[in-house]
């Protein structure tokens, strides 16, 4: 299995609601919206089994080249140290032997962080070391700002292998200040106040020279020199485009492929922009000159690491580019090359202008897209895609889950691929996603609507305002009443009921089940395969708008994402199964490879709502299959059932990555296969 070129690998104790708060503002920070343009660097938590103990196995991640371990230490960790009782071990063990790894191999990095007084020094072993003292900032907000800051300090100083030296305050990059001395003394004076916050608080070296150099070629291989080897910070103000060297500077970090990143502080306006200073991070001038240098240091980081990962996908003849192709980037290229730029892909509109050059631009994952484009699909493909109840077991949050489901929906529709979904289109997180990613690639000849196609199941509701807001983006495949379910059973049982309350009765149990095991197969025989990720396995705690919780089972006759497996394995449809995030996925593939679950046994999922009596109805008509007579079947078909143009060991890989991109990469290996049955 390929690793990854970067992990961060979170420790905290998983009864502290702060330190789990901070871990998961580094993954988002880190990874960032996966919609957009990021950081896109895996961070995984210390995975959870309910004892309020760290892992019995295993130390550092095996997944990545390089390791970077957080460890966040409060006095949850503090106490729970030293094991109580010495049937394994505690914490201060864990994190002693993760920083005895970290210094066997210089390619790891080690920083722990002090988020409370009495949490130093946790561990006699590691009184030597220096914490982060974090708990100096009294205010949540500043210590999350505080802890990224230095995290991505320690990166940029692991990727360029340069010496750990934690708490000293030695320089990750080098920071070059584009800017032009005639808005100099000018309010709000920007650039005296990023100098002063820059020497004040900052281990970065600065290279603050230009503004309005006279020309000579002595001064010119200086200032490019300088850029060369900078991260450049441009104080965009109303003269800086009118001015020769700041117009060069740019260019210069185009040339030699530099990071930059725009402070907007214009006062009134600009007589002609630089239409070269784009294809950047753009900040608008708040006051703040800390939010501009860190924003500048998470840029140099993401082009540290996207030059990593293009290495992972280059083939030979590939030209590298750190940032999204631009024609300022790829002009004097011959016609015919291939420019490799990191994931996610431009939109078409953006491509369509550098395709008039000759030159190929593709991310890593769009080429494998393209290549199943090639072919065509017989069928749609089915996305079983839902949150998982046990992610922190892997080490996961729901933000890693709906990240890695916007992937695969990306590269899906980038293979030219028409996704059937069963999940509820309401507003925000992956619904408006999915929505704008079937926007940003089209495909010719092809209208949005026909992408997507949504299965509602009877008895859920299909309203004239849900077909009139998403007429333009979803077609709706509305499955009528089972044949079985009539009205003389009940009166709620019409073809289009207002309300139904899956949990009203037994019989109210049985009635949406049957809806929606009828929806599931007949999308099963409208499909070509189905891609399965998360899901529940029993009971989750589920928000309301309120602000309150409940704890609320799934509507179905078992777990929703098991029925769907076991309906396609009945069909011989091929699966792709993502067991690596947990959930019922997960379940499955434990289940094929002959690990005991709990959650595969009628003694478990019988404390579902009115389990019992709905059984009843399934055995009083020969419906009902138990859960050992699952469990069989799912072992007797194994992975070589999939029928997916993988092989075993693929698909056990598939069944157990987290690597998104090697997920990807599976998945439409996977289909060009099902496309050439076709």
């Amino acid at each position: 299995m390929p690793r990854l070129p970067l992990l961060i690998q979170v420790v905290y104790h998983p009864a502290s609601s702060r330190a789990a708060a901070l871990a998961e503002y580094l993954r988002s920070a880190l990874s960032e919206d996966p919609a957009v343009p990021g950081l896109r660097i895996p961070v995984f938590f210390t995975p959870e089994d309910g004892t309020g103990r760290p892992p019995t196995e295993g130390e550092l991640s095996p997944d990545a080249e390089h390791v970077f371990v957080v460890v966040l230490a409060d006095d949850h960790l503090n106490v729970d140290a030293t094991s109580s009782d010495g049937s394994r071990r505690g914490w201060a063990d864990y994190v002693v032997a993760l920083h005895a790894a970290c210094q066997l191999d210089a390619h790891h990095r080690f920083m722990p962080v002090q988020l409370t007084a009495a949490a130093w020094p946790l561990d006699a072993r590691l009184r030597d070391m220096n914490f982060l003292r974090a708990f100096a900032f009294s205010d949540p907000g500043e210590q999350d700002r505080f802890v990224i800051r230095r995290t991505v300090h320690e990166l940029c100083r692991q990727l360029q292998a340069q010496p750990e030296v934690l708490g000293e305050a030695t320089a990750p990059v080098t920071l070059f200040v584009s800017h032009t001395k005639l808005n100099l003394d000018a309010p709000p004076k920007v650039v005296y106040s990023i100098l002063h916050y820059l020497t004040a608080t900052q281990p970065v070296k600065v290279w603050f020279d230009s503004g309005d150099i006279d020309a000579g070629s002595i001064f010119a291989e200086r200032i490019e020199m300088g850029v060369r080897d900078a991260v450049l910070l441009v104080v965009l103000t109303d003269a800086y485009a009118s001015r020769e060297w700041c117009r060069k500077e740019i260019l210069f970090a185009k040339k030699h492929q530099r990071p930059f990143v725009v402070v907007n502080a214009l006062q009134e306006r600009e007589v002609r922009s630089f239409p070269y200073a784009g294809n950047a991070p753009v900040l608008r001038w708040g006051g703040k000159p800390e939010a501009a240098v860190d924003l500048l240091l998470k840029e140099a980081l993401r082009h540290l690491h996207a030059q990593m990962t293009l290495a992972r996908h280059m083939r030979p003849g590939d030209i590298i580019r750190p940032s999204p192709a631009e024609l300022a980037t790829i002009v004097g290229l011959s016609p015919g090359s291939v420019v490799l730029y990191p994931d996610p892909p431009l939109g078409d509109e953006e491509r369509e202008l550098t395709a008039l050059t000759g030159i190929e631009i593709v991310t890593p994952l769009e080429r494998y897209a393209k290549e199943v484009e090639k072919l065509v699909l017989p069928r749609p493909v089915a996305l079983s895609l839902s949150r998982s109840d046990d992610a922190r077991r892997y080490g996961l949050s729901a933000g890693h889950l709906d990240a890695a489901c916007v992937e695969i929906s990306r590269y899906l529709l980038l293979a030219g691929a028409t996704m059937a979904y069963a999940g509820h289109l309401g507003e925000g997180g992956y619904t408006d996603t999915l929505f704008e990613l079937v926007r940003s690639h089209a495909l010719p000849g092809v209208a949005p609507p026909d992408r997507v196609v949504n299965h509602v199941a009877w008895p859920l509701p299909l309203t004239l305002e849900d077909r009139s807001r998403f007429k333009h983006v979803a077609t709706f495949r509305r499955m009528g009443r089972p044949d079985a379910i009539t009205p003389e059973l009940h009166a709620d049982f019409v073809d289009e009921p207002a309300a139904f309350d899956a949990d009203g009765s037994a019989l109210h149990r049985y009635a949406y089940s049957c809806g929606i095991t009828a929806m599931r197969q007949a999308q099963t025989l409208e499909t070509c395969a189905r891609v399965v990720l998360g899901g529940r396995t029993g009971p989750a705690r589920n928000a309301s708008p309120d602000g309150t919780t409940a704890v609320r089972w799934y509507i179905g006759r078992i777990p929703g994402v098991l029925e769907e497996v076991l309906e396609s394995l009945s069909a011989s449809q091929p699966i792709f199964l993502l067991g690596g995030f947990g959930g019922c996925a997960r379940l499955v593939a434990d289940v094929i490879e002959g690990e005991p679950r709990k959650e595969m046994s009628w003694s478990y999922q019988m404390e579902a709502p009115h389990s019992l009596g709905m059984r009843g109805h399934y055995e009083a008509r020969g419906g009902w299959l138990d859960y050992p007579a699952m469990t069989d079947l799912l072992r007797e078909k194994g992975y070589a059932s999939f029928n997916n143009g993988l092989n075993e060991a693929e698909n056990r890989e598939l069944a157990r990555t987290r690597d998104i991109d090697r997920v990807v990469e599976l998945v439409l290996r996977g289909l060009r296969d099902i496309a050439g049955r076709a």
